[in-house]
């Protein structure tokens, strides 16, 4: 089932890393947060308990293996998983590395940015410090990327045999 309106049913969301049947690992156009991954049902359907039981399994099976790649290959100190849906109510997983000295933490990178002391850091300290993580979290995407196309990083039941780097 496709919805016209939905636009992760009218595109794939950034790009796409491996197609499964059921869903796709999509490396996110997020330059604010590099290393931003999504793994997206391909089916329009609005919430996790929309799926059968087998689904959600393994559909939580890929998101578990896409975290610990994503955490043995950026190192971040926090993994923010979350399902949201209020823009786009298409369920899609985001799987986010968090640095302490990213703009928003501890919030959620959709609050807004931390301004004023925090830790006794100056916000043009915190500033500088994001825009320097940011920057060499993106030069190690590359890594990132080819980590998440190597199969022999997720369960054979989650990967067809089939793909290829």
């Amino acid at each position: 089932m496709s919805d016209p309106t939905c636009s992760l049913c009218a595109s794939d969301g950034g790009e796409v890393l491996f197609r499964a049947p059921s869903w796709r690992l999509v490396l996110a156009d997020e330059p604010d947060w590099p290393g931003l991954v999504r793994v997206i049902w391909n089916e329009h359907v609005p919430e996790l308990s929309d799926l059968s039981d087998s689904e959600a399994q393994a559909l939580m099976a890929a998101v578990r293996q896409v975290e610990r790649v994503v955490r043995d290959t950026l190192v971040p100190d926090k993994i923010n998983v979350a399902s949201l849906g209020n823009q786009v109510p298409h369920l899609h997983l985001h799987i986010v590395p968090r640095w302490r000295d990213d703009l928003t933490f501890p919030g959620s990178i959709w609050t807004r940015p931390e301004t004023g002391l925090s830790d006794n850091i100056s916000s043009a300290d915190r500033i500088a410090a994001a825009l320097a993580r940011r920057h060499s979290t993106a030069l190690r995407i590359p890594d990132l990327r080819t980590a998440l196309l190597s199969s022999s990083n997720f369960p054979s039941s989650n990967f067809p045999s089939s793909h290829s780097n």
